[in-house]
Formats: structure tokens, sequence, C-alpha cells
């Protein structure tokens, strides 16, 4: 190990979140591994789907895509973003499936043989295609030859609002039927609006961060993912010593300082300054400004270098650190840089390591 920082995923459990959805709903489950697998690293969360049964998953660019194959995973892969006009030939080559950014996408690209999803855009306003043209870049789509293999679209506030989100999926469904058209996949989702959304239309449903174990409603997942970190010099301080950049932290000469080989380039933000941490049996506190490589910690015992130290996992809920924070969860592990080895575990036991940049 070249840090004493990682990532910890939990193999048994994301598995376990996996068969959950999977066996919940007779629906397709379509995998959704973009953001690097949000921090877990995508392929290897891939090839642990694939092990479940699981054989579509969804990225967010190109890029993304041409990383799933290039490390060896065979299975349909959905590109949810916008990809380059003057890149179908690179799309076809690896057998990838786009979406309808907007009209003139459609309108620009030469879609012949490409497998397309149309996407429609029923309150999002990011990107897709509206109800009102649907119709007409359908009729496009099969003018120009493309293979209309889905119809899709995706929710703006399922985690918030289940009233919206149920007038959103009512909208796709009735331009759907309008559409007429034998479409292979037919998928509105997300992994909130999974749990509370009932619909009668889909055949798939895209599930991303659910497989990780996180929700805003209550499922029965199991979270997957820990950062940790280790002790690497314990301290005390006189009454008036200050720590860190700033000197904004005063110690009244009481408890001890740990120093631990994490900071905000490793994607653990400042902001983290006064939140729990957890270390040998006691919650310990971040004082002084987190730096860029390091941080310190105020523990009321004593703890020797090595000792492990939880930055969130079993002990620390990163949902609720995401709440104090004013973010969310997904901005917390998607934010974990290639700096941080990754560790996967079943059966209690290492079973691979990844160091990102090697």
């Amino acid at each position: 190990m070249y840090r004493n920082s990682y990532v910890e995923i939990n193999l048994d459990r994301l598995k376990f979140n996996a068969i959950k959805f999977r066996d919940n709903s007779e629906k397709e489950i379509i995998g959704v591994v973009k953001a690097n697998g949000y921090g877990t690293v995508d392929y290897m969360e891939a090839r642990a789907l694939e092990e479940c049964g699981i054989r579509f998953f969804a990225v967010s660019s190109l890029d993304e895509a041409l990383r799933l194959r290039k490390n060896g995973i065979q299975s349909q892969i959905l590109i949810l973003g916008y990809v380059p006009e003057n890149s179908m030939d690179l799309i076809k080559k690896n057998d990838l499936s786009i979406v309808t950014v907007s009209k003139d996408f459609v309108q620009k690209a030469n879609l012949e043989d490409v497998k397309v999803h149309l996407k429609l855009n029923t309150g999002m306003n990011r990107i897709g295609v509206n109800v009102s043209e649907a119709k007409v870049v359908l009729d496009l789509l099969k003018e120009k030859k493309a293979n209309v293999e889905g119809v899709m679209s995706h929710f703006s506030s399922a985690d918030t609002d289940a009233e919206y989100s149920r007038n959103q999926y009512a909208l796709f469904r009735e331009c759907v039927l309008s559409l007429n058209y034998s479409f292979r996949y037919i998928h509105m989702s997300a992994t909130d609006a999974a749990i509370i959304i009932d619909d009668d239309i889909c055949n798939a449903r895209r599930i991303g961060i659910g497989l990780l174990g996180y929700s805003a409603h209550e499922f029965g997942l199991k979270p997957c993912v820990s950062l940790y970190s280790e002790v690497v010099m314990c301290k005390q301080l006189s009454a008036g010593d200050t720590v860190s950049y700033g000197r904004h932290y005063t110690s009244d000469g009481k408890g001890y300082i740990l120093t631990i080989p994490l900071g905000y380039a490793d994607g653990f933000y400042r902001s983290n300054t006064g939140k729990d941490v957890y270390v040998e049996n006691e919650y310990g506190k971040i004082v002084g400004s987190i730096c860029m490589d390091q941080l310190m910690i105020l523990t009321k015992y004593s703890h020797s270098s090595g000792t492990k130290v939880e930055l969130f996992g079993e002990h620390v809920d990163i949902a609720k650190r995401a709440e104090e924070l004013n973010t969310i969860t997904y901005e917390l592990l998607t934010s974990m840089s290639d700096r941080i080895r990754r560790i996967y575990v079943s059966e209690g036991k290492i079973v691979n390591r990844i160091d990102p940049r090697f």
C-alpha cells in the first residue's frame, strides 16, 4: 500500500443489494456504474454484478463505456449522456447504445445501425426530447435507419417529491403508449423511484447508488462502501497550542491529537472539520483545517501508529454526513480521488486490490 488510506467495498453486500432489487421485480436491471462506479471502480463493480446475473449496464459517457469494454465487460452498455456526433463508428464497433440527447443531435448524427434509446424529457429539463416532439423524432430515427431499441426518461426528485415523480411517470406512460412502437426496453427509473413508483409499462429499471446500499427510502439495503485511514502520529498538546493552517483550533491541553494521511486532495472535503470519525472504540473529532494530504483528529485516548480510523462506514453513516455537509451521498462517494486504493472484501477476506494510479 502506497498510502495508508483506502476505500473498502464489501462485495457480499453489493451482491445482496443487487439480488434484492432483482427479486423485487421481474423487470430487467440496468446497473448504473457511471462516475467510476460511484467511486468503487466501475469495471470491478460491473464484474461483481455480472456474477448476480446483471447483463446490462449504464454509464455517463463514451470514455466510461470504452473503459468497461477494455476491462472485459461484454454485457450491454448504454451511454446516458452526450456522445460526439462523429463517434458513431466507434459506438458500433464496441456494440454500445446511446440516447437521443436532442432533436438536433438526431438530425446531425449518422445513426444508421446505431442502437438508440429515445430519451423523453418529462420534467428533468436536462437532456432529452420533449414529449411533444417524440413522434417526430421517432420517425426521424426510423428514417435514418437507427436501431431504436428503447425508450426512457429520468426522475428529477424521486428522493423528495413522490407526487411530482408520479406525474412525471404518467406523462412518460401516456407518451410511450401514443407512440405505438414495439420498444425492446422501456425504462423510466432511478434507485429511489424503483422503490416508491408503481409502474405497469416499464420492463427494465436503472439502479445506481442503490446497488451500493444507499437510498432515501427504506428498502433493507446494506451499505457496502467504507473509507478508512490509519494513525501515523499521536501526540499531546499543551494548552494554547494551535493546530493546522490558519490556527483555527486551540488546544485546552486535554486529549490526544492523531494525524492521518488523508486530505482534500483525496476528495475528503475541508468542510468535514468538526465532524466525528471512529477510532478504536471511541469517536474522535476532526480539528483544525483539513490539509491537502493530512488531517488531525482529537481523541480522549492515546492511539498508536497504525490504528485504523473510519471516516465513514459501519460507525459513521455517510448519508447522515452528507446531510450535515448540506450535500448528497453521491457527491461524497464520487469525490474520492484516484490517490486512494480500493480494497474488495468477501466473507471477511480481501479478494482484490486496485491502485487506480498504477
